[in-house]
């Protein structure tokens, strides 16, 4: 009697888990989604109620802006579905060889137009013209995430510089922020599928969920490595090695 107590009680525990870990997906799955939406309503809304659509360059600015965030969604609508296949054999990179400035310059663009605080991204590459072989979706994906981080753990105002480096055949891309920064004790936790890192009195923050573990899962399916270096009330730093 007692034995099968304690396996009903096993039991219940791990429904209890199942169901926290389904809830946890679900509101981070949201939180990703609710991002490129947000992105093209600001545009949308630009043309319709602010008179950008008069002018032709705003014009054309804002609706590409909006295509780019379509393809966004489908991009998530991708990344979501290889969480599940990321250890089966049908899932595939389709690797091309993409300049990083054309890629990265778009997407500070986006957050920039989206967020609800000033945000300024400085973006260095050396050399002006560097390369990488990588997945376009995937990869653009991966420094959308972290350029979101940044921007939601910064405070009144948003500094952030992505520098971008060859080192004889090494790439190295960092991501950093002035921002609350992360303790050292939750370092190593926060690539953890939902690991949320406390925020203390910022409640609208979301937290590390799904984004920054999917960021190391995708880094490393490019052959690479990403590493975070943080103090907190001082920032954050992102480096990826490929």
């Amino acid at each position: 009697m007692k034995k099968a107590n304690n396996r009903l009680l096993e039991d219940i525990e791990q429904k209890d888990k199942v169901e926290k870990m389904r809830n946890e997906f679900l509101g981070n799955v949201s939180h990703e989604l609710k991002t490129p939406i947000a992105v093209a309503y600001a545009a949308n809304d630009a043309l319709l109620n602010f008179n950008q659509a008069e002018e032709k360059s705003k014009r054309d600015q804002y609706l590409r802006i909006s295509q780019e965030q379509l393809q966004r969604l489908s991009g998530l609508v991708e990344q979501i579905l290889s969480m599940g296949m990321e250890r089966r054999k049908t899932f595939r990179l389709h690797p091309e060889e993409i300049n990083l400035k054309e890629l990265i310059t778009p997407l500070m663009e986006q957050h920039q137009l989206k967020a609800d605080i000033p945000v300024h991204i400085t973006l260095e590459t050396e050399p002006e013209a560097l390369t990488i072989v990588a997945d376009r979706t995937h990869f653009s994906n991966i420094i959308s995430n972290l350029i979101d981080n940044a921007v939601k753990y910064s405070k009144q105002e948003a500094e952030i510089m992505i520098q971008c480096r060859q080192t004889g055949e090494t790439v190295t891309i960092t991501v950093s922020d002035h921002g609350i920064g992360i303790p050292l004790d939750k370092q190593k936790h926060i690539f953890d599928k939902f690991y949320r890192v406390p925020t203390g009195n910022l409640h609208n923050v979301k937290g590390y969920g799904l984004g920054l573990f999917y960021v190391k899962s995708m880094v490393e399916k490019h052959g690479g490595t990403i590493t975070v270096k943080s103090e907190s009330g001082k920032g954050s730093t992102f480096t990826i090695t490929i």
